[in-house]
């Protein structure tokens, strides 16, 4: 039987969202009102959430009156987000859930808007196997469409990296450690017995915009983190980008 890879064992556990339990609804709210301060979006349009994991910010976007599609490899983040859309006390959300691999998607219709938020991308060795995440967008869109991607800032990764922390959720405890090898940054998730793994490889800002202008896209401005202030190569915490499609 072929191993799995580490995001299908990992993002296919209850416990990836109750570790980052804290990465809340406020910061989803946070995320989007950048989107809509900086770029002009009509209400109705249709979005692409690419790696919508639970569907915090693919059901925020469905409450600014967007027509939201959100992908993801995950059947348990995608049934979570099913679930979530089914309890939300507003009534006729916009929003759909399917089955996608990041590497491997297209559709008839285009959207007008994509995102791929929450550092979701870096996940594969080959370069050229990421890359075909930001193609897959590009061939999503329409034409002068709106491509938001949040990713984590290498600089910063480096500078502020924790090697070891523990905490505890719900009476477990969760171990993690943290290391860069190789130009990515793995964390091991030790919870009991069980060992899970995450692995990113780390862009610097000017690689990823290469790799946009390589996809056909634009960057129309650069922020380092959800309220909007610059991005600094060091300093910020992150790195989102908002680019077009040319």
């Amino acid at each position: 039987m072929k191993k799995k890879n580490w995001y299908e064992e990992w993002f296919s556990n209850k416990f990836y969202l109750e570790l980052y339990s804290h990465r809340n609804e406020k910061e989803a709210r946070d995320l989007i009102n950048l989107i809509q301060r900086n770029v002009q979006i009509d209400s109705g349009s249709k979005v692409l959430d690419v790696c919508c994991g639970s569907g915090r910010h693919s059901l925020e976007m469905a409450r600014r009156g967007y027509d939201v599609t959100g992908i993801d490899l995950s059947r348990y983040l995608i049934s979570e987000a099913k679930k979530s859309h089914r309890k939300s006390e507003e009534r006729g959300l916009k929003a759909r859930f399917l089955i996608r691999d990041m590497k491997n998607f297209s559709f008839v219709h285009k959207f007008d808007a994509a995102i791929n938020v929450f550092s979701s991308f870096g996940y594969f060795e080959k370069n050229s196997d990421n890359i075909k995440v930001f193609r897959n967008i590009s061939g999503s869109l329409k034409k002068d469409g709106c491509f938001v991607f949040d990713f984590l800032n290498e600089g910063y990764v480096r500078k502020a990296l924790v090697p070891y922390d523990e905490e505890m959720h719900n009476g477990i405890k969760i171990i993690q450690k943290r290391h860069i090898t190789d130009g990515f940054v793995y964390k091991d998730i030790i919870i009991g017995k069980s060992v899970y793994s995450e692995r990113i490889r780390l862009y610097r800002f000017s690689a990823i915009k290469g790799m946009l202008k390589e996809t056909g896209f634009k960057i129309l401005c650069v922020f380092g983190d959800y309220l909007g202030n610059k991005f600094h190569s060091i300093n910020s915490k992150r790195l989102i980008i908002f680019s077009k499609k040319v």
